[in-house]
C-alpha cells in the first residue's frame, strides 16, 4: 500500500520502532508489520527481482525526514538502476534535541563567562596566538576580556590561533615529554588550579551568574554533580567551590588533549570540554548511546512466536532475505548503503550474521560519511572479508570537516566531529569518517589503527570528498556537508548507481 504522504511503496521501505521491534510508533504511515514484509518479497519473487540494495540512513533524523531521503533514494536507483531498493527508517529524533540544547548553552551567560576562563588560562598555558598577514601576532595572553568576548561574536572564534611553541609555559613544555597521565597531571595542575582560583574570585559578576537561578531548560542540562539537587528543582545554581573545581577539570583537559594531540583544534576543544564537564549528562549523549542500542537491537534473534511487536525488524528481513535466496536457487546480488549513523547498523548486521554463522553474502557496502567507530568497523567488518566483495567509503577530507559549521558562532566543526568530542563516551572517539582517525598517523597508532589502515590503502576503497573533474565513474563525490552525501546527486549518488550497475 503507498504512504499517503511520501508516496512511497511499502515494497520500498521498512520501519524499525521501539528497541528494534515492529512496536508501533505514534504515525501509522510509518509503520511495519511482518504482513508487509512479507508482500515485500512475494513482490521481489513475482517480478524475478533478485538485485536488492538495503539502504540505512543517518540516525539522527526523525521519521519523516528519514522518509524523505528513502524516497529520494528510491526514485534515484529506481530511475537508472535494475535493482530494487530497500530503505531501513529508523528515527531517534536525536538531531532535535542536540540542536535544541547547544542552543540553549550558546545562549548561557554563565556559559561564555566560563569559555572566557578556560579560554584565558589555558590558552596562556598553550602559548595560543594569532598572526596577521605581516607577520604580527597576538597571543591569549594578552587579551583583554572584551577582546575574548568579541572573538567569540565571530562566526569561527579562534580561527587564526594556534599553538606558538615558544609561547608555551614551561609545565606545558615538560608536560609533553612525559606520557604518564598521572604526571602530567602532576606537573599542570597545580598552576591551573592556582590560576582559575585567583580568575574566579576576583570575579564576582561571574560568580553571581553561576550562583544564579538558571532558566528551567539550562537547569535540566546541567551536571548534577555541579549544580546539586536543586537542578530537579529547575535552579541550577552552582557555589563557587564547586566552579572552581569545573573550570580546573575542563582547562587541564583542554591542554592534556593539545599535549597528547586529540585536540579538535582550541577553540573546538573548549567548547567540547565544558560541554562534557558541565552539560554532558543530558546533551543528547544517551539518546546517541540509545541509538546504537537501537542500530543493534534490530538485528536480536527471534523465533519469530507470539505477538509480532516483540519481533525485532532486521531479523525478520534477513530471514526473507535468506528464505528468498534458498527459493530462488542461486545467491541474489545485494548491496548495502548506510549514511553516517546508517554504517553503525551495517556493523551490527555483519555481528549478527557472524554469530549465526549465516551463509548470505553482499557485494558492495558503501559507506557515506560513516558514523562508526573505528573499533565496531574493525570487530565487524574487517573480521569478516569473506562476506563483500567491495568496500568504499565516500567521506570529507579534514579540513572540509572542519569547515561544516554545526552551529556557527558556537561548534564550528562538523556532525563526526561533534560525535567524536562530545556525544562519545570518552574524548576524542576514533570515528571511522574521519580522516584524522584512519591514516595511521601519531597518535592514531596501533593495530586496530594499522588493519584500518592496510585495509582502505587498497585501490578504491575511500574516496575524498570533493573529488576533481579527472574522477573515473565510482570515484565521484562532491558533498561539502556531513548531511549531503544522501543528496548529492551528481556526484556521490551517480556513483553509488555506477556501483549497483556493476
Amino acid at each position: 500500500m503507498p504512504n499517503e504522504n511520501s508516496a512511497l511503496s511499502r515494497n520500498n521501505y521498512v520501519s524499525v520502532g521501539k528497541d528494534g521491534t515492529f512496536f508501533p510508533g505514534n504515525n501509522p504511515l510509518f509503520n511495519s508489520t511482518p504482513q508487509e514484509i512479507d508482500q515485500l518479497f512475494q513482490n521481489l519473487k513475482d517480478k524475478n527481482l533478485t538485485k536488492i540494495v538495503l539502504y540505512f540512513h543517518g540516525g539522527l533524523v526523525p521519521a519523516r525526514d528519514g522518509m524523505e531521503t528513502a524516497g529520494r533514494i528510491v526514485k534515484y536507483v529506481e530511475k537508472d538502476t535494475n535493482a530494487h531498493p530497500i530503505c531501513f527508517i529508523w528515527e531517534t529524533g536525536l538531531q532535535k534535541t542536540v540542536a535544541d540544547n547547544l542552543d540553549i548553552a550558546q545562549k548561557s551567560d554563565f556559559f561564555k563567562k566560563l569559555m572566557v576562563k578556560v579560554i584565558k588560562v589555558a590558552g596562556k598555558k598553550l602559548g595560543i596566538e594569532a598572526v596577521d598577514n605581516i607577520g604580527n601576532s597576538k597571543g591569549v595572553e594578552t587579551m583583554k576580556e572584551s577582546e575574548i568576548h568579541a572573538e567569540l561574536n565571530r562566526e569561527e572564534p579562534f580561527k587564526n590561533y594556534q599553538v606558538n611553541a615558544g609561547s608555551k609555559s614551561a609545565s606545558v613544555i615538560y608536560a609533553e615529554t612525559i606520557s604518564s597521565d598521572a604526571a602530567i597531571e602532576a606537573r599542570i595542575l597545580p598552576e591551573i588550579e592556582a590560576e582559575l582560583e585567583e580568575e574566579i574570585e576576583s570575579d564576582q559578576e561571574f560568580k553571581n551568574s553561576a550562583a544564579a537561578e538558571k532558566s528551567e531548560q539550562e537547569a535540566r542540562l546541567l551536571n548534577p554533580e555541579y549544580a546539586g539537587v536543586e537542578v530537579a528543582e529547575g535552579k541550577g545554581i552552582i557555589s563557587s567551590a564547586k566552579l572552581i573545581a569545573a573550570a580546573v577539570k575542563i582547562t587541564y583537559n583542554v591542554i592534556k588533549r593539545h599535549i597528547q594531540k586529540t585536540d579538535h583544534d582550541f577553540y573546538p576543544t573548549v567548547i567540547e570540554e565544558i560541554l562534557r564537564e558541565i552539560y554532558v549528562s543530558n546533551l543528547g549523549n544517551w539518546l546517541w548511546g540509545n541509538m546504537k542500542k537501537k542500530a543493534a537491537a534490530m538485528w536480536k534473534s527471534s523465533d519469530f512466536t507470539g505477538d509480532y511487536q516483540d519481533w525485532h525488524v532486521g531479523s525478520y528481513v534477513i530471514k526473507k532475505l535468506e528464505e528468498y535466496q534458498k527459493e530462488s536457487g542461486k545467491p541474489l546480488t545485494v548491496d548495502l548503503v548506510g549514511h553516517s549513523a546508517g554504517s553503525i547498523v551495517i556493523c551490527e548486521l555483519f555481528k549478527k550474521l557472524k554469530a549465526e554463522k549465516s551463509e548470505l553474502k553482499f557485494r558492495n557496502v558503501m559507506f557515506f560519511a560513516p558514523a562508526c567507530r573505528c573499533d565496531l568497523f574493525d570487530e565487524a567488518i574487517l573480521s569478516s572479508p569473506e562476506r563483500f566483495s567491495s568496500f568504499r567509503i565516500f567521506t570529507m577530507k579534514d579540513d572540509l570537516e572542519k569547515q561544516d559549521h554545526l552551529v556557527k558562532h558556537f561548534y564550528p566543526r562538523s556532525l563526526l566531529y561533534l560525535i567524536s568530542g562530545i556525544l562519545e563516551e570518552e574524548r576524542d572517539a576514533h570515528i571511522l569518517g574521519l580522516q584524522r582517525h584512519i591514516t595511521g598517523n601519531k597518535p592514531y597508532i596501533g593495530d586496530m589503527f594499522t588493519r584500518i589502515k592496510t585495509f582502505l590503502a587498497d585501490e578504491g576503497k575511500i574516496v575524498y570528498s570533493k573529488s576533481d573533474d579527472t574522477a573515473l565513474n565510482g570515484f565521484k563525490t562532491g558533498s561539502l556537508s556531513h548531511g549531503g552525501f544522501d543528496d548529492d546527486k551528481e556526484t556521490t549518488l551517480d556513483s553509488m548507481v555506477y556501483l549497483i550497475n556493476q
